[in-house]
């Protein structure tokens, strides 16, 4: 309404503009033909600066009818008395109708053209976006995106059957409540369309009572998706929907190369395990191989010459199977613990533990099967309460402490301190040693349950680094950080951290 009282004023106004100009050119006696220009321009700028034909052709109309009551004896009236004038008033009749037409269809061509250049280039930005974006969510996201920014409509985008997934709907801003495609009634009409391979809605040759118009998105004759707009603005119409045709072909391009790089990484990743897993299964075996040997050989030995040995070789064969009996039992602990991490089997239970309570019970079972070794303990002075799960962290400990004790001279002492980070709000657990530290090609590996090559993590005396694996599991099961570091001294230095807030304490 505003924009027709507008186009309304400007028709009016420039034909007064006109016929001033015109009566000023009389006064100056010019002649009538000139006035005829004038007039003629003023149909022209009208029909260029208004919207649709008929300011144009009311233009024309007055424009002779002016000029016929100003311009033509007798003045001030619309009777002619020259014989030439009533031709005269039909030829600038035909041309000012003329000249508006031509320029309305002129203006007409000119505003199509930009909107198809505008529609081109962002279909070829939705091309090129395309190309670059990977993962279905970002891929549906794009496409509501250019849908709107097309078609002025909301958009619903369904990426398996409607029928067992929600579309994604994206609301039009300058559009009323979009909701309605989200009801059950639309949502058959998706699913109809995915399951029958064609259009449907409305202004399709399948109506089938609904507000909007859906397409299914097809690559090498299976349906990958629905793509939908809304209708309640009116329905699409035919230019719409073959440019839509054109969206799809794009995003049904998009979708199958989704959902071909989905699959080869999902084969990739079951690759890996079934490599990782056969490793794994091949360093178990050996790593339990060795102590079962000795274990045998001991055993064996005790039974076969129990009479002829003396009671300190007796006694030196049994703390071996002991040992490796523990070793056994530790690694086999270590396996299951890491395992349920991983699989998300083994819930972290997690209570404000006194981290100088956790650590006072792993050295507490390192001396009992190294009573000779030196071990310093340093905690805070004031009490520091940690979330976690204090089992585990006793044995993320346990581990660190052992595996210091294997790579460190005799009686070299063995450091375990803990503090508290008030800025990162953490609290830090190191285990430092003063031994051969840790050679540089087996910092990449270190965490690692199994290394390629057959290297060897730092904590792997027998064979398989399975210690450092589960403490890295257990740490990050706790969301905190571990790493390790040589120290310029000699030695190693292994340190983790746990957060002191953000985590659901058990009370």
């Amino acid at each position: 309404m505003k924009s027709s009282w507008t186009d309304t004023f400007k028709t009016i106004g420039l034909l007064t503009a006109a016929t001033l100009f015109s009566m000023g050119l009389r006064a100056l006696a010019i002649g009538e033909q000139n006035v005829i220009m004038v007039y003629i321009l003023s149909v022209f700028i009208i029909s260029r600066t208004t919207n649709g034909y008929i300011y144009g052709s009311v233009g024309s109309a007055l424009s002779v009818l002016l000029f016929n009551f100003f311009f033509t004896t007798p003045y001030y009236t619309f009777h002619v008395i020259q014989a030439d004038y009533p031709v005269t008033l039909l030829i600038m009749l035909l041309v000012a109708s003329l000249t508006s037409a031509l320029t309305i269809r002129a203006g007409s061509q000119a505003q199509l053209a930009l909107e198809r250049e505008h529609r081109t280039e962002l279909l070829y930005e939705i091309s090129k976006q395309l190309l670059v974006t990977r993962g279905l969510d970002k891929i549906i996201h794009l496409i509501n995106h250019y849908m709107i920014k097309l078609f002025e409509r909301s958009a619903i985008f369904y990426a398996q059957d409607p029928g067992t997934c929600q579309g994604v709907l994206r609301q039009f801003p300058a559009e009323a409540d979009a909701s309605f495609m989200l009801a059950e009634d639309e949502r058959a009409v998706a699913q109809w369309v995915f399951l029958h391979k064609a259009q449907a809605g409305l202004g399709s040759d399948t109506p089938m009572d609904s507000q909007g118009f859906y397409v299914p998105v097809i690559a090498q004759g299976k349906v990958l998706g629905v793509i939908g707009l809304s209708c309640a603005q009116g329905e699409l119409n035919t230019a719409g929907r073959s440019l839509l045709q054109v969206i799809t072909s794009q995003v049904a391009l998009a979708l199958e190369r989704q959902h071909l790089s989905d699959e080869q990484r999902r084969l990739f990743v079951e690759s890996e395990k079934e490599k990782m897993r056969s490793n794994l299964l091949r360093a178990i075996s050996h790593d339990l191989r060795t102590p079962l040997t000795a274990i045998l050989g001991a055993s064996s030995a005790l039974l076969e010459n129990r009479q002829t040995l003396d009671e300190p070789t007796q006694q030196q064969l049994l703390a071996n199977i002991k040992e490796d009996s523990q070793w056994l039992i530790r690694m086999v602990e270590n396996l299951l613990s890491v395992t349920r991490i991983r699989e998300g089997t083994m819930n972290v239970a997690k209570t404000a533990e006194a981290a100088e309570e956790i650590v006072a019970a792993a050295v507490s079972r390192i001396r009992k099967r190294f009573p000779q070794q030196r071990i310093k303990v340093e905690v805070p002075e004031e009490l520091l309460l940690v979330p976690m799960d204090g089992t585990l962290i006793e044995q993320v400990l346990i581990n660190l402490i052992e595996n210091a004790i294997k790579h460190s001279p005799e009686n070299a002492a063995i450091e375990v301190n803990v503090k508290k980070l008030e800025l990162e709000k953490e609290a830090l657990f190191e285990v430092i040693d003063y031994g051969t530290g840790i050679p540089e090609q087996n910092f990449p590996y270190l965490f690692e349950s199994y290394v390629p090559n057959g290297k060897r993590s730092a904590d792997s005396a027998r064979g398989m680094g399975i210690g450092l694996s589960i403490c890295m599991s257990i740490v990050k099961a706790h969301h905190g950080k571990m790493e390790a570091a040589n120290k310029k001294a000699g030695g190693a230095t292994f340190r983790f951290t746990l957060p002191l807030e953000g985590t659901d304490l058990e009370q």
